[in-house]
């Protein structure tokens, strides 16, 4: 069968096959290099910036971008039979020994396809190079005049570049090429265009079947490429329902946010999908999702204040709702930091909860430098939105359960399981389960910063030793009715050990926290207690943390740090209250 005709024949099963454009522009390179003993470029995805767009070339046509920065995507062998499933098939197909087609990212346009974006035309190139550029319409390849052939920028979808040697200037067969489905479409027209018989190295018959072939291909391509952007909709659809569905699953937040990652990742087909809290001074990751079929990386790098503050500025002052990341000429921060995670692109999305920042939605490739289309950006903004909900209801969930808790504790029977017997506070249990609410990833970095006081009475023993336990009993149970006073409805105490006392207090600085230490402090401080063995002095030590959502692992953290500050305070004389900043005194 002759080529020409079977290319055309191929174009037609491909659209059948559903086979990618990818495979169709690797098919189109083969067989024209094959078939006219050229050297071939074929310039694609025209419309965006040049790092968009992708060149697909014959073995030996690396040469003719000398004069152009590119970036191999990688070589990928010959490409398959289009009719391998259909053995009844009558269609030869073209030799599989050319070599491998290569595929570049140009990081920059030649000037001479800045001019055909301008004003597309069939030209010459000082080297020979024949450029034949294919619309996004069709044209009719009889009246194919340079004045017919142009149009407005942005109609230009692809464009061929091939290089033949003055050797190998034989041309086709024209008798054995009629046997294509317009004959008439590619005989040499009488009286052909000047500009035409000006081309050196090609007949007016070869620059007509090249001008029909590239008006199949580019027919062929259009139906394509509008087919997979139907089916990346169908799919960006079925993603977003699916993640509305687990909105409403009842789910818990963090199992939610975990699969929202690893819907958009594997929606969007990406080698890891992070939803991190962003702040000046890092990053705290709340869901991790990564592709399991391929060995990453380890998620390394992210805390680096250098990186995220220009992040945070760009996304709120700049008013940017998308940022990419690819390796290129100029060297970044955050190029610096691709390069030290190992990947090879990233998009970083703003997520907002309730018009405040909270952090962003990364995916990040490592095997390709990934161009997101702009349906695909908008799809990942839309899942932002829907995490944003998540996080939001994570808070919200977590103060509707603090309300409900001290309510319930109203009213709550003395003998509940979550209730100290002797001084009616919540016990060490009820402690424990809200420091492990508190230690929730999704609430962990979404929730304003608390704080947590610890007290405990200093010399205790002693107390008990010189009154007896009964008199220590009274002195516990009247410390935690001080307590109770001094601090506002609905701040939970509790009685976690013998003599120790926790107060968490939400929404409160350091700074704030010390300052109802020091109130409770003077509540007790010169008030001595009334017992059975009459007035007794006591003094109490306070230790005070806040949460660090970025260096804080979970509420216990927060604990121990406090701890340490109740035994600087104790250190430090008694009687006094201590606090204790993240990194400080560890």
């Amino acid at each position: 069968m002759k080529p020409l005709k079977q290319l055309v024949s191929l174009e037609e099963r491909a659209i059948a096959l559903r086979s990618p454009t990818d495979l169709l522009l690797r098919r189109a390179v083969q067989a024209i290099a094959s078939y006219f003993q050229v050297e071939c470029l074929l310039w694609t995805a025209l419309e965006g910036e040049p790092g968009e767009s992708r060149v697909y070339g014959s073995p030996g046509a690396g040469a003719m971008l000398h004069d152009v920065e590119v970036q191999p995507t990688g070589v990928e062998p010959a490409v398959p039979n289009l009719a391998d499933s259909d053995a009844d098939s009558d269609i030869d197909q073209p030799a599989q020994d050319e070599g491998a087609i290569a595929c570049y990212v140009p990081r920059d346009f030649p000037a001479w396809l800045i001019d055909q974006l301008d004003a597309p035309r069939l030209t010459q190139l000082e080297p020979g190079d024949l450029i034949v550029p294919i619309l996004a319409q069709a044209f009719d390849v009889d009246g194919f005049t340079p004045e017919t052939y142009s149009g407005t920028r942005g109609n230009l979808q692809l464009l061929l570049q091939v290089r033949r040697s003055p050797q190998d200037s034989t041309t086709s067969d024209p008798a054995a090429d009629l046997e294509l489905s317009n004959p008439a479409a590619i005989v040499p027209p009488t009286g052909a265009s000047p500009d035409v018989n000006q081309l050196e190295g090609w007949t007016a018959h070869d620059v007509s079947l090249i001008k029909r072939l590239a008006n199949e291909l580019g027919l062929t391509y259009s139906s394509l490429l509008w087919r997979e952007k139907f089916e990346r909709s169908q799919r960006q659809i079925a993603l977003m329902g699916r993640i509305a569905h687990l909105l409403n699953s009842g789910l818990e937040t963090d199992d939610i946010l975990q699969q929202i990652a690893a819907e958009l990742g594997q929606g969007l087909m990406g080698d890891r999908c992070l939803v991190m809290r962003l702040q000046a001074t890092g990053v705290a990751p709340v869901a991790h999702w990564e592709r399991s079929q391929v060995a990453l990386p380890a998620l390394e790098h992210l805390e680096r204040s250098e990186v995220w503050q220009p992040v945070i500025d760009t996304f709120l002052d700049g008013g940017a709702s998308y940022l990419t990341v690819r390796p290129d000429a100029t060297s970044g921060a955050l190029q610096h930091w691709l390069q030290q995670m190992g990947a090879t692109s990233a998009l970083l999305i703003p997520v907002l909860i309730q018009s405040d920042f909270f952090g962003a939605i990364c995916l990040l490739d490592y095997f390709k430098v990934r161009w997101y289309a702009l349906d695909e950006v908008q799809t990942v903004r839309q899942v932002a939105d829907h995490t944003a909900i998540a996080l939001a209801s994570a808070q919200h969930h977590h103060d509707s359960h603090r309300q409900t808790t001290a309510l319930r504790l109203q009213v709550m029977v003395p003998q509940t399981s979550l209730r100290d017997s002797l001084t009616q506070l919540l016990n060490a249990e009820a402690f424990d389960q809200e420091l492990q609410q508190l230690s929730r990833p999704a609430l962990w970095t979404v929730q304003p910063p608390f704080s947590l006081i610890i007290c405990d009475i200093d010399y205790f023993k002693l107390i008990n030793e010189t009154y007896s336990y009964s008199v220590g009993d009274q002195i516990l149970s009247q410390l935690a009715q001080r307590l109770r006073r001094q601090l506002r409805q609905g701040t939970l105490a509790y009685r976690y050990g013998g003599e120790e006392f926790a107060i968490i207090l939400p929404r409160t600085s350091l700074t704030a926290a010390l300052d109802v230490a020091e109130r409770l402090l003077n509540a007790i401080h010169g008030h001595p207690f009334d017992t059975s063995a009459g007035p007794v002095s006591v003094t109490v030590s306070f230790g005070v943390a806040q949460q660090d959502p970025r260096g804080d692992r979970n509420a216990r953290s927060v604990l121990q740090r406090a701890e340490k500050a109740l035994q600087d305070a104790k250190r430090q004389g008694r009687d006094c209250a201590k606090g204790l900043e993240f990194g400080l005194g560890a």
